[in-house]
C-alpha cells in the first residue's frame, strides 16, 4: 500500500522521550500508516518531535511531496547533520565542545585538553605569573629549585584558572542561557539549520506547507483537507517554577510570552505569525518589554508545542513564559513572574495515559525505549506475545554515587508512568525498542551507521504493532479489567452510602440527604453555603443517581461476581486525579 492512500482503520499512538533516540521513530511512523490512520497522538521530548511529525505527516496525507512520505526522509537528514543541529549560544561553546569531548572521549585526558582549548585565555593569564617565575630561574640561574616551583606554580594556576573560568560559564553563562547550551535555533547566518529551524521546516513541508505560509497549528488540526476527520496531538512539559506539568495546547489564559525571549529560541517566521495572531499585553507594572498573551489551542503552531516539550536540561534552553501569582499579597498580584518550560519528561517520560478509555474502539499504540541488558532475552524489538508478558518491572543495576544519584532522580519522576506501563490493557500494547549505552539518549555523536541501525529498529517496530498486534484481545483483557475496577468502586460507593457493621461515621446517605444544601430566593447571597445548586430538584436528582449507584453495586455483589473470575494482573485503582 503507498503511503499517501487513506486507511480506514485508526489507531492512537504515544512516543517515549530520549533525545537522540527520537531517530527511531519516523520509520515506525511511517510503516504504520500503512494501514492505520492516526486519530490521536502524543509524545514528550523527543517523542513530542515524532508527534508533531506524526500529526503533520497525518494533515498531509495524500498531498504530492507532503504527509509520510516526508518523514520517510528524516533518517537521511538526521543521520548526516544530527550534530550540526545542536548549536550553542556563542559565549557557551566551549562548554558544548567539553560536553561532546566526554561523550566520544576514551579517554579524561581529551575533556582537558578540550577545556584548556576553549579557555585558553583563561589558563594563560592563569599559568601566567609561574610561567614568569620558572623563565627567570632559567635566565638569572636560580636553580633547578625555583624552575621546578615555577612550574608548579604555572599549573596550579591554569587548573586553577580554567575551573574558575568553568564555574562562570556554569553558573552565570548557563544560566542567563536559561539553563541550556543551544537555545535551537541556528547561531550565525552562514550556519545549518537548528533543530527548532528543521522541525519548523519539517513540519510544514509534511504538511503540505512552506515556511512562506502560516505555521501548522493545532486548530488546523481540527479540521484536516478533504474533509479527513480530526487530529489530537498532546504533549507534555514541565513548569519548573509550578514544579507541575501540562499538557500542551493549553488552554489556561494565565500565560504571556516576551517578544525579545522568544526570539532567541525560535524561527523568525514563527514570531512574525505569533506576533500576528496572539494579542497585546501591557503589564500593569508599566515593563517597557513587548509582551504577548500565550497563544489559544486553536492558534498554538505545533512547533512551539514541541519545544516547550523537548527542553533537555542543560543541553537546550527552557522556554520562558509570565504569568501573574495570585497566591501572593495585593500588592505583589498584578506583577508579572517568569516561568520556565522545561522537558516534559521530568513529569512524564512516557504519558501511557493519554487517549486512554475504558473501553476501546481502535489500539492506542506506544513505542517505549528502554536500557539493553545482555542476561535478558528480549530482541532489540519486542511485542508482549503471552497474557503475563510485560507485567514485571526489570530489576535494574546501578554503579557508583552517580548512578545511585541518578536513579533517585530517574525513581522519582518515571514511577507512575513505569507502573502504567505494566497493567493489563497498556502492556500489549508498547512495543520496546532496546538500546545500548551507545545508542540514543545524549549521543550526539553517533555515527551514520549506528543511526542507520536505529532507524531500522524503529521500522521493526512499526511492522511489529502494525502486523502482530492482536486488537481483539486487547479489548477483551481490557473488558475484563475494567469491569473488575467498575464492580469494585460501585461497592465502595454501596460501603459508604450505607452503614456498615462496625464501621463509624457520617455515611453517605445520611450526609446528603439531610445535609445536601440548595438555593432558596429568600435566602441572602451571604448565607448561601458553598456550591449550593439552583433547585431542589437538582439536589433531588442528584441523590436518585446515587441511589441508583448504590442499587448497583449492591446488586453486582450477589455472586458470581466479576472479580471471582479470571482477571488480568496486577490489580487497579480508579480514582480522581487532576487534569494536566
Amino acid at each position: 500500500m503507498a503511503t499517501s492512500e487513506k486507511p480506514v482503520q485508526a489507531c492512537d499512538i504515544v512516543m517515549k522521550g530520549g533525545i537522540t533516540s527520537g531517530v527511531v521513530y519516523p520509520l515506525a511512523l511511517v510503516e504504520l500508516s500503512k494501514k492505520y490512520r492516526f486519530a490521536n497522538i502524543g509524545g514528550t521530548s523527543a517523542g513530542a518531535i515524532a508527534a508533531a511529525a506524526a500529526a503533520a505527516g497525518e494533515y498531509g496525507r495524500g498531498e504530492a511531496d507532503a504527509g509520510f512520505e516526508r518523514l520517510a526522509q528524516i533518517p537521511r537528514e538526521v543521520g548526516a547533520n544530527l550534530l550540526s543541529m545542536f548549536q550553542p549560544e556563542p559565549v557557551l561553546k566551549p562548554l558544548f565542545d567539553i560536553f561532546v569531548a566526554a561523550l566520544q572521549a576514551n579517554s579524561r585526558w581529551a575533556v582537558v585538553i578540550t577545556a584548556i582549548r576553549g579557555y585558553w585565555l583563561s589558563a594563560v593569564a592563569g599559568a601566567l605569573f609561574g610561567a614568569i617565575v620558572a623563565a627567570l630561574a632559567l635566565v638569572d640561574g636560580w636553580g633547578a629549585g625555583y624552575f621546578l616551583l615555577g612550574l608548579l606554580l604555572a599549573l596550579v594556576g591554569l587548573v586553577a584558572a580554567v575551573i574558575c573560568r568553568l564555574w562562570k560559564a556554569a553558573n552565570t553563562e548557563l544560566v542567563a542561557n536559561d539553563f541550556g547550551l543551544c537555545p535551537g535555533i541556528r547561531q550565525s547566518a552562514s550556519a545549518p539549520d537548528g533543530f527548532t529551524d528543521w522541525l519548523a521546516r519539517l513540519i510544514q513541508e509534511a504538511a503540505g506547507r512552506t515556511m512562506a505560509n502560516d505555521p501548522l497549528t493545532f486548530g488546523d488540526l481540527d479540521a484536516p483537507p478533504d474533509g479527513a476527520p480530526p487530529i489530537q496531538l498532546a504533549m507534555m512539559t514541565t513548569s519548573l517554577m509550578e514544579q507541575r506539568p501540562y499538557t500542551l495546547p493549553m488552554d489556561t489564559g494565565r500565560f504571556f510570552f516576551r517578544r525579545d525571549e522568544w526570539e532567541k529560541i525560535f524561527p523568525i517566521e514563527i514570531i512574525g505569525f505569533l506576533v500576528r495572531t496572539c494579542d497585546r499585553f501591557v503589564p500593569a507594572a508599566g515593563d517597557a518589554s513587548e509582551f504577548y498573551h500565550f497563544p489559544a489551542p486553536s492558534d498554538l503552531p505545533l512547533i512551539v508545542g514541541a519545544r516547550m516539550s523537548l527542553s533537555f536540561p542543560g543541553l537546550i534552553s527552557a522556554v520562558p513564559l509570565w504569568t501573574r501569582d495570585f497566591t501572593l499579597v495585593e500588592a505583589e498580584r498584578q506583577k508579572l513572574r517568569r516561568c520556565l518550560f522545561s522537558d516534559g519528561g521530568l513529569s512524564s517520560n512516557f504519558p501511557i495515559h493519554f487517549f486512554d478509555h475504558l473501553f476501546p474502539n481502535h489500539p492506542t499504540f506506544a513505542i517505549s525505549l528502554d536500557e539493553y541488558d545482555a542476561k535478558r532475552n528480549y530482541s532489540d524489538v519486542w511485542l508482549p506475545e503471552s497474557a503475563g508478558s510485560g507485567s514485571q518491572l526489570p530489576v535494574l543495576p546501578f554503579a557508583g554515587l552517580g548512578g545511585f544519584l541518578m536513579r533517585l532522580v530517574y525513581s522519582a519522576k518515571d514511577w507512575q508512568d513505569n507502573l502504567q506501563s505494566t497493567l493489563p490493557g497498556y502492556r500489549e500494547r508498547i512495543v520496546h525498542v532496546v538500546l545500548k549505552a551507545d545508542e540514543g539518549g545524549l549521543n550526539l555523536t553517533m555515527s551514520p551507521t549506528t543511526i542507520d541501525k536505529l532507524v531500522d529498529f524503529g521500522k521493526q517496530a512499526g511492522v511489529l504493532l502494525r502486523d502482530e498486534f492482536n486488537l481483539e484481545e486487547h479489548r477483551w483483557r481490557r473488558f475484563l479489567v475494567s469491569m473488575a475496577r467498575m464492580e469494585e468502586t460501585l461497592d465502595d460507593v454501596a460501603a459508604a452510602y450505607a452503614q456498615v457493621p462496625g464501621q463509624f461515621g457520617v455515611f453517605l446517605g445520611d450526609f446528603v440527604r439531610d445535609r445536601a444544601p440548595y438555593r432558596q430566593p429568600p435566602a441572602p447571597p451571604e448565607d448561601k453555603p458553598p456550591y449550593t445548586q439552583d433547585t431542589k430538584a437538582r439536589v433531588d436528582e442528584m441523590l436518585s443517581r446515587a441511589a441508583e449507584l448504590v442499587a448497583l453495586g449492591t446488586k453486582w455483589r450477589t455472586p458470581p461476581t466479576v472479580r471471582g473470575g479470571s482477571i488480568p494482573k496486577p490489580a487497579t485503582h480508579l480514582r480522581i486525579t487532576p487534569k494536566y
